[in-house]
């Protein structure tokens, strides 16, 4: 009787497991896909439950109560990664002037420029380039990405005025468009979905190539926004 309850318990387990997983990563394509396709396996795998266990209430208690344990971790797990604002407000390095010509050539494909140079006094923060945040695929985004110079040659991504959709699992990319995403600099997770943030640029990093940020949720495999830097 144990193991037959056992037996119950596990069948659900793994048939509501291996339909989240598949639905949610290789299936939908946005966020509000993978809410509707998980709803409607979980009814699926409910109205099964209940066919399975008719006439068997030893088993009932053992399937239903995995059944509804799994339900609501799931809701807690999904309303806590997809749905929770995660704020942020780091004191973001401000350009003073926005760089050109040589100067700005040169800071984009990682060159130290001859006024960032050691021997050299040292100047304020100076602008490369910068973009708006645009939702993709199907999520919603705004805000604006700076590429900033500091005086000791360093080059930092800033997001101001930021906001864009929660989501699990999600990295900070720079790539060479907006949709080939294979070739990519990572620069690490998401500090936050909302607020100002920043993020260090490889000094190898050339940015007159890989000239577009993208936020990648990597559960998903989609974008939550993209920016293009001009």
């Amino acid at each position: 009787m144990t193991r037959n309850r056992a037996i119950a318990a596990i069948a659900v387990a793994v048939a509501l497991g291996v339909g989240l997983l598949v639905l949610q990563r290789w299936v939908a394509e946005t966020k509000t896909a993978a809410i509707v396709l998980v709803g409607i396996w979980f009814v699926v795998v409910g109205l099964a439950t209940l066919v399975a266990v008719r006439g068997r209430p030893e088993l009932r208690a053992a399937a239903l109560g995995t059944y509804a344990a799994i339900a609501l971790a799931s809701a807690v797990v999904g309303y806590w990664t997809g749905f929770r604002d995660d704020k942020v407000d780091e004191d973001v390095v401000m350009a003073t002037m926005a760089a050109r010509g040589e100067e700005r050539n040169a800071a984009l494909t990682g060159e130290m420029p001859d006024r960032a140079r050691p021997d050299r006094e040292p100047t304020g923060p100076v602008e490369l380039v910068n973009g708006d945040f645009t939702g993709a695929d199907g999520h919603a985004g705004s805000g604006v990405a700076t590429v900033v110079r500091e005086p000791d040659g360093a080059r930092m991504l800033t997001f101001t005025e930021f906001e864009v959709d929660p989501g699990p699992g999600v990295e900070v990319w720079l790539t060479r468009s907006e949709s080939s995403l294979d070739d990519r600099i990572e620069l690490g997770g998401l500090k936050g979905n909302v607020g100002n943030q920043q993020y260090e640029i490889p000094a190898d990093a050339d940015l007159a190539e890989y000239d577009t940020v993208v936020l990648y949720c990597t559960p998903f495999t989609v974008r939550i926004a993209v920016a293009p830097l001009r």
